[in-house]
């Protein structure tokens, strides 16, 4: 770098060439011109925006009513639901490209007391997954499932189904709508326990209604009968092959 004092001649800013002319206290400063990458495609930077690449095609197909569970601040249920993705995402490289990924185990749908809840005797049938209700935990009054369809061959997560099955209910079955083949549903089950009571929740739901912020509560109709839920720890159950 070079300093050229041009005593009261005139000061020049800019740059010509290869060389940035500066003023910096009253004096004329003449440096190489070096060009800044604003954006610089460095491996770690290349990693975290295939974290931040996934994390946004799980969150388009993830409606807002299945995050209830993880947060009673429904401004902050997203943000903690994206994290958790970036958080445990795992980046490959593979002929030069940079490629992130998710463990089913890993994609969690709502937080708090852990009360893990299992589905017996799993199967596929045109896109309609079924199966048995296994004993549920104590205080555990009704299941949220829900499916998480990947298609194996483009590679992209392509929608998620969900539905909640009362406790009182052992047979279940979800459909997933996709008739592809290649595709796998990772299948979850959320618990929840009634806050309200004088309630009677039988029969299947006629899908959500409302939600409340206070204690993770959510409101459902359940075949017109109404009763306030409090969720549980999302737990994964298996991985289907549907088709």
């Amino acid at each position: 770098m070079g300093k050229t004092d041009f005593n009261g001649l005139s000061q020049w800013t800019g740059r010509i060439g290869g060389l940035v002319f500066k003023v910096v206290n009253g004096k004329q400063v003449i440096m190489p011109y070096k060009k800044e990458v604003f954006n610089p495609r460095t491996e770690a930077q290349m990693s975290n925006r295939a974290k931040f690449a996934l994390a946004s095609m799980i969150n388009k197909i993830v409606p807002k009513e299945v995050l209830v569970g993880m947060s009673p601040d429904h401004r902050s249920r997203r943000p903690l639901f994206t994290s958790n993705i970036i958080r445990h995402a795992n980046v490959s490289i593979a002929s030069g490209e940079i490629k992130a990924t998710l463990n089913a185990n890993d994609l969690v749908f709502s937080q708090g007391v852990a009360a893990p809840v299992t589905v017996n005797g799993m199967a596929v049938t045109d896109g309609l997954v079924g199966g048995t209700l296994g004993a549920l935990p104590d205080k555990v009054d009704a299941v949220m499932m829900i499916a998480v369809v990947y298609d194996n061959t483009a590679g992209l997560y392509t929608r998620t189904v969900y539905e909640v099955v009362p406790a009182g209910e052992t047979a279940i079955s979800l459909d997933t709508q996709t008739t592809e083949s290649g595709n796998v549903a990772h299948i979850y089950a959320v618990p929840m326990s009634l806050t309200s009571t004088g309630l009677s929740l039988t029969g299947g739901s006629d899908g959500a209604e409302r939600s409340s912020d206070d204690d993770f509560t959510y409101t459902m109709m359940m075949r017109s009968d109404e009763g306030s839920y409090r969720y549980g720890r999302s737990q994964y159950l298996t991985t289907l092959e549907l088709g």
